[in-house]
């Protein structure tokens, strides 16, 4: 039996080697005896840290901002009511636990379980192993940290958080297997679960949840379900399993395989119906239904209600904008509004109807668990039609036996090595990769040729813009005067002029005579009726006129 002071500095009292388990407090200004083992008497005064026996010890901390306990082995239990506590346990030191009053707190390392037992909202994180951590009667916000953890939120609106996450996260609430630093975690009287910083997924389950998708594209998905669902994101009145369910932070809402019901809020809502005969009513916003993870190509027409095909068999779409397809051959088609159509990889056919419509060969909005490495899907030979309005048309990265058809209206279409055909209109055309054919057609077109391909202007004043060092092709046929050629890597005084044939090529280096230049630009049948480009602007601003086709055979002939 002893008393205890340490005076100033910083004071050890060591038990390690008691043959029982020690109960010791600590408190500042108070002399406190303690009991049990080698500490059975001993009173301590400003001491600063203790170390435990190997046995079950108790430790606490009251009103203090300092205080280190060491445990060693056991099951230890530590009374924390301030901040400042510093707790040291070794790995596989026994079965250790926190008892936390005020309102925050971290647990350290190799302790395995925490519990609140104040009475406000109190927030506590985990460590790296396995925690079970139990709120009180406020509404708490747990984190796990690493490690399979269980988590008890008592009364109050409780939520497991997976803020802290480096990675996302994937939770299934209906069998319990989960993803990242979710795995192994069970849930018991949580009300609500948020995400991580990333792209997650919660898969839903008959109890009623408050899902908070964080930052990230996160999703939640019914597709476990035993029966429909209905998921109204303005009333949050759902049904099914999501009955009781509300969501925030959430970008996609996937249903079960049975006929669902999807209404949708004032933002742009992304729906997948999976299998059964869905309904989807977007409201207001841009509102997009996916079909990327289908097994079999789809035929949607968003004028007609035609849906068929795999999960689109008999889904109704209304106030529907956009659409993904499959990684099949899929027939997409819109309506009179600004559609979105996405073809995903195949060999799609698309339609935009009506309305200044945004169609892509492929799969270009890249969602969360949706995102797919296209580049990696092969050729795609697309059939892209705009129809009528201002449409934007983006073919495949690899998009050899693509044509895109603007058809009506001033269009912009990119391809990589397919064909464009700008139609009607002031037409912008973009070739970005090799082999490419650019078609102006009719009005005043931009034609841009951005590596090795062709481009035909067509009626119209139309201008070519060659950023390539390769060789490319311009031939137009129209019957007007008045296009320019605008070279962004060519000087004025660099420029030079050859006829082969009945081209005229323009271009930079030398060439032998007889040789073919095999950079520039060559202007096909130049000397055959096709000299129809009136100037020539160069790289540092220069404007070259050129002369008219009865003149260009004594000037290059």
């Amino acid at each position: 039996m002893f008393a205890f002071d340490g005076g100033a500095g910083f004071d050890t009292v060591d038990y390690s080697t008691s043959d029982a388990a020690v109960n010791v407090e600590i408190r500042p200004g108070i002399s406190l005896a303690g009991t049990g083992g080698d500490a059975q008497g001993d009173t301590l005064l400003n001491i600063e840290k203790v170390i435990g026996s190997a046995f079950n010890d108790t430790f606490t901390a009251a009103a203090i901002s300092y205080a280190t306990f060491e445990g060693g082995a056991g099951d230890d239990v530590y009374f924390v009511n301030g901040g400042g506590v510093t707790i040291i346990e070794q790995e596989g030191g026994g079965n250790d636990e926190i008892r936390v009053s005020w309102n925050t707190h971290t647990m350290a390392a190799n302790v395995e379980r925490m519990t609140y037992t104040g009475t406000v909202a109190f927030t506590g994180y985990g460590n790296a192993t396995d925690n079970i951590i139990t709120g009180g009667i406020g509404n708490d916000l747990l984190f796990g940290g690493g490690g399979a953890d269980q988590f008890f939120g008592g009364a109050g609106m409780d939520t497991v958080s997976y803020d802290d996450s480096t990675v996302g996260v994937s939770i299934n609430l209906k069998t319990g297997v989960s993803s990242g630093i979710a795995m192994g975690d069970i849930y018991n009287s949580i009300e609500a679960i948020t995400g991580s910083r990333f792209n997650d997924i919660f898969i839903g389950s008959s109890a009623a949840l408050a899902l908070n998708g964080g930052t990230g594209i996160d999703m939640v998905s019914y597709e476990s379900s035993d029966s429909a669902v209905t998921i109204d994101l303005k009333t949050n009145v759902n049904a099914g399993d999501a009955a009781g369910d509300t969501f925030a932070g959430i970008e996609i809402f996937q249903g079960s395989n049975f006929a669902d019901t999807f209404l949708g809020s004032t933002a742009n809502d992304n729906f997948v119906g999976g299998a059964g005969a869905d309904v989807f009513d977007g409201r207001e916003g841009i509102d997009t239904v996916w079909y990327a993870n289908n097994a079999t190509a789809v035929n949607i027409n968003l004028q007609t209600g035609v849906s068929q095909g795999g999960d689109a068999e008999g889904d109704v779409f209304i106030n529907v904008e956009s659409l993904i397809g499959t990684n099949f051959n899929d027939t997409l088609t819109g309506n009179a509004a600004a559609n979105g159509l996405e073809g995903g990889l195949g060999n799609d056919v698309i339609y935009g109807g009506d309305g200044n419509d945004v169609i892509y060969g492929s799969l270009y909005t890249q969602l969360g668990p949706f995102a797919v490495n296209v580049a990696a899907g092969g050729p795609q030979a697309d059939l892209l039609y705009g129809g009528n309005g201002d449409d934007i048309i983006v073919g495949a990265p690899d998009d050899r036996g693509t044509q895109a058809f603007g058809e009506a209206g001033n269009d912009t279409i990119t391809v990589v090595h397919g064909v464009a055909n700008g139609g009607e209109g002031n037409d912008v055309l973009t070739g970005t990769g090799t082999g490419f054919s650019l078609f102006g057609g009719a009005g005043a077109d931009k034609l841009i040729l951005q590596n090795g391909g062709s481009a035909f202007g067509g009626e119209g004043d139309d201008t070519y813009t060659v950023t390539s060092g390769r060789l490319v092709t311009i031939q137009d046929d129209g019957v007007s005067q008045g296009d320019t050629l605008v070279l962004t890597n060519i000087n004025a005084q660099q420029l030079l002029f050859d006829r082969v044939g009945n081209d005229l090529y323009v271009h930079q280096y030398s060439v032998f005579e007889g040789q073919t230049p095999d950079e520039g630009v060559r202007l096909k049948d130049w000397f055959a009726g096709s000299a129809t480009m009136d100037v020539i602007k160069t790289a540092d601003g220069q404007y070259i006129g050129l002369p008219t086709s009865n003149d260009a055979f004594n000037m290059f002939g």
